[in-house]
């Protein structure tokens, strides 16, 4: 030991990790690591993982597919022993293969490959619920703004929107529904392009929180207000949403349950011989506010 405090030895922790079999460490890999609502599934994530004594390596891919390769080559050369992807840009065949080989949780953004794990909410039915809302409260003409369009989570909102205005026999406008990046910037761009229309909506449902509260913005820059004259509504329930004037009506997504389930299942299949390729659901819910509220 004397020696040891002497020369400040440090054990090669990678060394150490080839004679066990594994590393302790997990990848999440994500497109991008602004957005609001990802710090608390983070948390999620750290905390389930600590209970185990795992690491937990976020590695930004900005959507490049060969970024996303490389960082799973990691779990090849054994630098890791699992990995949770938000948003996969690699195919569903790529990933089943991956799979096969390796211990893989989607989160949040789902593909149909075998061999992986995944958990998220249903993005179908909240958006339903979500333009539900607005139908109940008397709206009939309802935009929906967001984005980005390379996403499966945006296409099932598109559908939920849809559902829910075909159910009350609301005609689609084509010229109500803008997609851009997803971000703030977007939200305040897409809903002046709305408000430049020969008719405007009196209700716009935006994909996420960041959009929406650039979409209130823009309306009270154009001299309107919300909701008295157009109302919106926003989805994940980020810290946005109450920092927004007036706060804003958003479908809550359980962000910390979304990370704590994710590392659950990957811990699982990371330790286990019998794995088990689940896809969880969490539930949902509106969380109504002043944005779509009149008194």
């Amino acid at each position: 030991m004397s020696v040891i405090r002497k020369f400040d030895y440090q054990p090669n922790l990678q060394g150490r990790a080839l004679r066990r079999s594994e590393t302790m460490k997990v990848l999440v890999l994500t497109p991008r690591i602004d957005w609001p609502f990802f710090a608390d599934v983070v948390q999620g994530l750290e905390d389930r993982a600590k209970q185990d004594g795992y690491y937990v390596l976020v590695c930004p891919t900005s959507n490049h597919k060969n970024r996303e390769e490389e960082l799973f080559q990691m779990l090849q050369n054994k630098l890791a022993d699992g990995v949770i992807t938000f948003s996969s840009t690699l195919t569903e065949e790529k990933l089943s293969a991956l799979g096969q080989k390796y211990s893989i949780v989607q989160c949040c953004e789902i593909k149909e490959a075998s061999f992986t794990c995944a958990v998220s909410i249903d993005d179908e039915a909240a958006a339903y619920d979500a333009v539900r809302h607005f139908i109940e409260a008397g709206h009939r003409d309802i935009a929906l703004i967001g984005g980005p369009s390379n996403i499966n989570s945006t296409h099932l909102r598109l559908q939920g929107y849809r559902r829910a205005l075909a159910q009350y026999d609301i005609p689609v406008r084509k010229e109500w529904i803008k997609l851009g990046d997803g971000r703030y910037d977007d939200g305040v761009a897409l809903t002046n392009e709305l408000l430049q229309l020969s008719e405007s909506p009196s209700a716009i449902f935006c994909l996420n929180d960041s959009v929406a509260v650039g979409c209130v913005n823009a309306i009270k820059i154009n001299g309107r207000t919300v909701p008295d004259e157009i109302a919106v509504i926003g989805f994940d329930n980020t810290r946005e949403a109450t920092m927004s004037l007036p706060a804003l009506t958003t479908v809550h997504q359980p962000k910390y349950d979304l990370g704590y389930t994710a590392m659950n299942l990957l811990i699982h299949n990371m330790t286990s011989e019998d794995k088990n390729y689940e896809r969880v659901t969490l539930p949902h819910r509106l969380v109504e506010r002043e944005s779509t509220s009149r008194g």
